[in-house]
């Protein structure tokens, strides 16, 4: 990043505005600490904008005949929200009236007007419930009452008495209901035929007032974004000059400069320093950009630091793989990311990308742990599993063990990456001497497993290569302990050195442990997918057509629940072990800004 400094005539101001705007590069510098109310207010309407679209954008119009379009935004985004407020009351509105029609429903059909008559003739109607085991048949000699109806156990009836003497009857009184169930019905319907009109009237403002409202809502984002430019500039020499700043990636100045130069605008430019807190802008290849959504979920890297996406981008997509682990979810996946990617609009691309790669690698280690839609391929008899499963048997041990393993050993491997990377980014922000503590922690991970590896390959017992490791131990122990930032003194260093032991001698194998659920989730995927398949088998009956039908819909169904449980465990754990584990042994620390350009998006 450039940060550029650049001063002009008052006069000028605003042409100068709309210029640096149209060529959208230069991430303003906001001075201003209190947002003022009209901008706040402002923010407010876009918000509301952008709800609008969002309701409007997810309605289905496809029986709806397009009308004329309308050009207008802020009138029909007006139209659209009352409509909306309206819809909600009248929803709020039916939900009551249910409620009401519920308890009205056993009583059935009444005349107020036959009750008020009554009731002048000194003729008292009285609404009773009893639980049907309670109610007894000699209260229709003993009182004047009538039975309305049975519901849910309880038995509805009526009392009509002269006076307001108190009826000996041991059944509970209940409040006479306000309307008529015709009555509420009507109502009822009446709500109804609103709604549908309502609905209608929505569903021609997605056909024809749609992008109307979209541009009614980019305008109001440019408004504000030329306000708060207007409010962090700062005004010198008695309000002749105008001082603006900002910040531009170095690969997009040249238009800006040229522009600059062309009409003898002052400014100054010069490389932007962490301490000035810049914007970030992440520049990655094809791949790793899919990923990047993933890594904005925690934070981004401050400035000067490494961006890990591209680092933790293989192993997410191998860590989602050992969550799902089927190789027939995989190819749905990849199919539906293929299919899907042609049809949804620009910014939903990039998920339909990351979407086909999770996919990939699902399939990939759905083949290795053989499964396919929750069938065990080592119980098939297939060629290539046939043989495997034979020498699993005679090595004694299984799939799922081997599994086990290698959960822990991509664990490993992501632990040790990190702290190279952490060693990386050390000496990258604060030069060499402050990492020397994290190399003596590599140099004693990975040499230790070295050692073990050649005992293990040569058949050298360990023992015999204890001087080496004594050696490393203590190459490494002085680096870890004196020698771990080489700008502080060094019982400094020792003291912190000694707490920096303690928190990695206990760290490091949580952290191992922690990647053991990769193998547990893919595990359990793999069972609930074998239990919905035995049972569609197990409901299989003696009709043909009948149990073919029975079993596709249990396998449909199945399926596709732990499709999405599975898949969504796959997409968090994942996840989890990648802003905990990986970040943490990485020394990420992030806090970054996203770089937002001042520019035109209508």
């Amino acid at each position: 990043m450039h940060k550029f400094s650049f001063l002009v005539f008052h006069r000028d101001y605003p042409e100068f505005l709309e210029k640096v705007r149209e060529i959208g590069v230069v991430h303003l510098i906001e001075k201003q600490e209190d947002v003022p109310d009209q901008v706040r207010d402002k923010y407010d309407l876009i918000k509301q904008v952008q709800w609008v679209v969002k309701q409007l954008a997810k309605r289905d119009a496809g029986e709806t005949t397009p009308g004329e379009p309308i050009t207008d935004g802020k009138t029909a985004f007006e139209d659209v929200r009352a409509y909306y407020n309206n819809l909600d009351e009248k929803f709020q509105q039916l939900t009551l009236l249910q409620k009401e029609i519920s308890q009205v429903r056993p009583w059935g059909d009444f005349s107020k007007e036959v009750i008020r008559k009554l009731a002048g003739e000194n003729l008292h109607v009285k609404f009773f419930t009893v639980a049907a085991s309670r109610f007894q048949e000699s209260w229709y000699e003993e009182y004047p009452i009538e039975e309305i109806g049975r519901h849910a156990g309880q038995v509805y009836f009526v009392l009509i008495q002269q006076g307001e003497e108190e009826p000996g009857i041991d059944a509970e009184e209940m409040r006479p209901p306000e309307r008529p169930l015709s009555e509420l019905l009507h109502y009822r319907k009446k709500l109804e035929e609103d709604l549908d009109e309502i609905n209608s009237e929505l569903d021609k403002y997605v056909l024809n007032a749609l992008d109307a409202i979209k541009v009614y809502g980019y305008r109001l984002k440019e408004e504000v974004d030329y306000t708060n430019a207007l409010a962090n500039t700062d005004k010198q020499a008695d309000e002749k000059v105008m001082l603006m700043e900002g910040y531009v990636p170095g690969e997009k100045n040249e238009r800006l400069i040229a522009y600059l130069e062309k009409n003898n605008i002052l400014y100054i430019t010069q490389k932007a320093e962490e301490k000035d807190k810049p914007p970030i802008l992440l520049k990655n290849k094809k791949f790793a950009e899919k990923f990047e959504m993933l890594g904005d979920l925690y934070s981004l890297p401050k400035y000067n630091e490494l961006d890990l996406t591209p680092f933790f981008a293989p192993f997410y997509m191998l860590f989602f793989g050992f969550c799902l682990g089927d190789a027939g979810y995989g190819i749905l996946m990849g199919i539906a990311a293929l299919l899907l990617k042609k049809k949804v609009r620009k910014e939903l691309k990039q998920i339909m990308g990351l979407v086909f790669y999770l996919g990939v690698s699902t399939f990939f280690f759905g083949v290795i742990s053989g499964v396919f839609f929750g069938i065990p391929l080592f119980d098939t008899g297939l060629p290539v599993y046939k043989d495997l499963a034979a020498r699993f048997e005679q090595q004694d041990t299984d799939i799922n063990m081997l599994l086990f393993y290698l959960s822990l050993i991509l664990g490993g491997i992501q632990i040790i990456f990190g702290l190279f990377l952490k060693a990386i980014n050390e000496t990258k922000q604060f030069g060499w001497k402050h990492a020397v503590g994290t190399i003596g922690w590599i140099l004693l991970i990975t040499g230790s497993i070295a050692l073990y590896g050649i005992s293990r390959l040569t058949g050298v017992p360990f023992a015999d290569l204890n001087p080496a490791f004594y050696a490393l131990l203590a190459v490494s122990g002085l680096m870890i302990l004196f020698l771990n930032n080489l700008n502080r003194n060094i019982m400094i260093n020792f003291g912190l050195g000694l707490w920096n032991t303690y928190n990695m001698a206990t760290g490091i194998l949580g952290d191992l442990l922690s990647y053991i659920r990769l193998f547990a989730l893919g595990i359990s995927s793999a069972i609930l997918g074998f239990v919905f398949n035995s049972l569609a088998v197990s409901m299989s009956g003696s009709i043909p057509v009948v149990s073919i039908l029975v079993m596709t819909i249990i396998l449909v169904i199945g399926h596709g629940i732990n499709l999405f449980m599975s898949g969504l465990g796959a997409f968090v754990h994942p996840m989890r072990l990648t802003f905990v584990e990986f970040y943490k042994n990485a020394g990420f620390s992030g806090g970054g800004k996203q770089y937002n350009p001042f520019k035109k998006i209508t």
